[in-house]
């Protein structure tokens, strides 16, 4: 085959050119936390369309897995100890579900039933507080001490002090510091 400048051989160079900008878009996008892009796989060349195809591939199991954990840990956070990830995770994944199931699972162990409901009701409160918070606009700066071993107080630390005191309930609130 002769290379001509509007011929096969520039096209796949032309078809590569434009695969390594498009999978170098994707690898930005994914490291910045946009796993929703995909690759065009309309490429004449069928490795081209092949890899293209690849990458998509991975990009959706890698959203999968994120969409599971996103789910089970919003569910968490919602004080739901019942909740799990899905059994269906491999490799690194697989490892992260296994932690995240035996988390949930110890947080109900130990709380028990009645704590397990105990901890639904202070997150909801605690969530409650938290929309306060960001309704009443109040700004979480971070300021740094003078002397390491002094806290300071701060919107976030007053908040941390709240949760602390919203988990203990009205029993224990002596010898708190703020």
């Amino acid at each position: 085959m002769v290379e001509r400048a509007n011929g096969p051989i520039a096209d796949l160079h032309d078809q590569k050119t434009r695969f390594c900008a498009e999978m170098a878009g994707l690898v930005t996008a994914v490291m910045s936390g946009d796993v929703a892009r995909r690759m065009n796989t309309d490429y004449a060349d069928p490795d081209l369309r092949r890899s293209a195809a690849i990458l998509n591939e991975l990009i959706v199991s890698i959203d999968d897995n994120l969409c599971d954990f996103n789910k089970a840990t919003a569910s968490l956070a919602q004080g739901d100890l019942h909740g799990s990830m899905r059994e269906k995770h491999r490799g690194a994944f697989g490892q992260l579900q296994r932690n995240f199931n035996l988390a949930v699972a110890t947080f109900r162990t130990v709380l028990g039933e009645q704590g397990a409901d105990q901890f639904a009701d202070r997150a909801a409160k605690f969530r409650q507080m938290l929309t306060t918070f960001k309704s009443n606009e109040v700004a979480f700066g971070l300021r740094m001490s003078d002397e390491d071993s002094r806290p300071i107080a701060s919107p976030a630390h007053d908040l941390w002090v709240k949760l602390a005191d919203a988990l203990d309930g009205p029993q224990n609130n002596s010898g708190k510091t703020a």
